[in-house]
């Protein structure tokens, strides 16, 4: 029972219905015109994935000469083209577009490799294929695994690049972005599940593989970009064309911004986060569990000001109060603003300045007289 689970997952035609699957369901739901188009052309280049799988086992096996055999990889570079353009607009940050670029080129480079072998063989003498493509061969063997490996890397890699771009924009993924994810992880686990099996069965031919890796990178690079439509990085543009009639959107994005500010007060009013002279921006927002753009947003839009003037704002009040401490009324006014997070005597003196209206040592006089 177990060998024919395993014998059905092997093939790569589950992995495209899935995707159609998935796929179809995000256009219902996520209508737009050039969504639309984007995904109809995703679909149309799932099938053409399936030809290339399915096809090229008959016309390797049958066909007299290798003319037709590798014309799918052809017929794929445009659609190719035109979907990693689309991945290359819709990734923003600097690291995410260096591990793309570095997907990409190894791609290209194994693209090339197998496209050119083919057609080294096609133009030579086509007794060369048993030995560059059966697996009982120790050059064809070696390069089975080489690629499978890739393929398993790209995976993983995919996962990751996925992640991050949706941490990095959402605190709290919604139950479609861990739809998806099971999605993407069922996929995986279909090339792992292969991976093993041929461990122990040993494939008879690298036939398959190039293609299975092309579908991996389409696939992953497509998803990206569907999980970027669905969580609203793209939605700057449609927000300038929706109506302030848009009250539900207003609502559901002024409770986001507040609960993240309601993290941020009590972080710092229960933790004292403010007290670490070393606190950054990404140290706020990992003690808040949310991005560092999302703090940023909720600083600028819920509370009128800067992180810096923020932070300072608590250790300013903390001097005050340690000032009117009678265990702190001997301390050198430093001492005071170090314990307080200052790391800085000019910063200081020009936050307690900007906070007060007096220097830190007007302050201290004015306290004395009162007392």
């Amino acid at each position: 029972m177990i060998p024919f689970l395993l014998e059905i997952l092997k093939h790569y035609h589950i992995f495209g219905l899935l995707n159609l699957f998935l796929l179809y369901i995000l256009l219902l739901s996520y209508s737009d015109k050039k969504l639309t188009l984007w995904y109809s052309t995703f679909v149309l280049s799932i099938v053409l994935d399936l030809f290339n799988y399915i096809g090229l086992f008959s016309l390797f096996f049958y066909s007299p000469n290798f003319t037709l055999a590798y014309l799918p990889w052809s017929a794929f570079t445009p659609i190719a083209l035109y979907k990693l353009t689309l991945v290359s607009y819709n990734i923003k940050t600097t690291f995410h577009k260096k591990v793309f670029q570095l997907l990409l080129f190894s791609f290209c480079v194994i693209f090339c490799y197998f496209f050119i072998k083919s057609y080294y063989i096609l133009l030579g003498d086509l007794s060369l294929r048993d030995l560059y493509f059966l697996t009982e061969n120790a050059f064809a063997h070696i390069e089975y695994w080489i690629v499978k490996t890739a393929i398993i890397t790209f995976q993983i890699i995919g996962l990751a690049l996925i992640y991050s771009i949706v941490k990095s924009q959402s605190a709290k993924p919604s139950r479609d972005i861990n739809y998806l994810f099971i999605m993407l992880g069922i996929m995986a686990s279909l090339f792992i599940v292969e991976f093993v099996q041929d461990i122990y069965t040993h494939p008879n031919t690298i036939l398959s593989s190039p293609n299975n890796l092309y579908l991996t990178i389409v696939t992953t690079f497509g998803l990206i970009i569907a999980y970027r439509k669905i969580i609203g990085i793209d939605s700057a543009k449609r927000k300038n064309n929706q109506t302030l009639s848009n009250s539900k959107t207003y609502e559901l994005d002024f409770e986001r911004l507040k609960n993240i500010e309601a993290k941020m007060l009590s972080a710092m009013e229960e933790k004292q986060l403010y007290k670490n002279k070393k606190l950054q921006l990404k140290d706020l927002s990992k003690a808040v569990s949310t991005s560092e753009n999302q703090v940023s947003e909720v600083l600028a839009k819920q509370l009128q000001t800067n992180y810096y003037d923020f932070i300072n704002k608590y250790r300013v009040a903390e001097v005050k109060r340690l000032m009117n401490s009678e265990k702190h009324k001997d301390y050198k006014l430093m001492a005071i603003a170090m314990e307080a997070g200052f790391n800085s005597k000019t910063t200081f003196n020009s936050a307690f300045k900007k906070s007060t209206g007096l220097t830190p040592s007007e302050y201290k006089k004015s306290i004395s007289a009162q007392n």
